[in-house]
């Protein structure tokens, strides 16, 4: 994924992971990732795969458009 995807979708991530009243280490456990790993994606220090972006939007409820854009 190109640099500013991953920062679009880090923002959405952050944003919605507040809304939903989720900590990093919340969202972590759902989907099988440390927080620190949440936390890296949430500031663009590392670019996702898609499959992992599934489901993060999967345990957020939303749909994978709605991070990307």
């Amino acid at each position: 994924m190109s640099k500013d995807i991953c920062k679009t979708f880090g923002k959405n991530l952050y944003h919605m992971r507040i809304e939903k009243g989720l900590s990093q280490e919340e969202l972590g456990f759902e989907v099988g990732l440390d927080k620190s790993t949440i936390g890296k994606y949430e500031l663009a220090k590392r670019c996702i795969n898609l499959k992992t972006a599934d489901k993060l939007a999967e345990a957020l409820g939303v749909s994978l458009i709605d991070l990307l854009k």
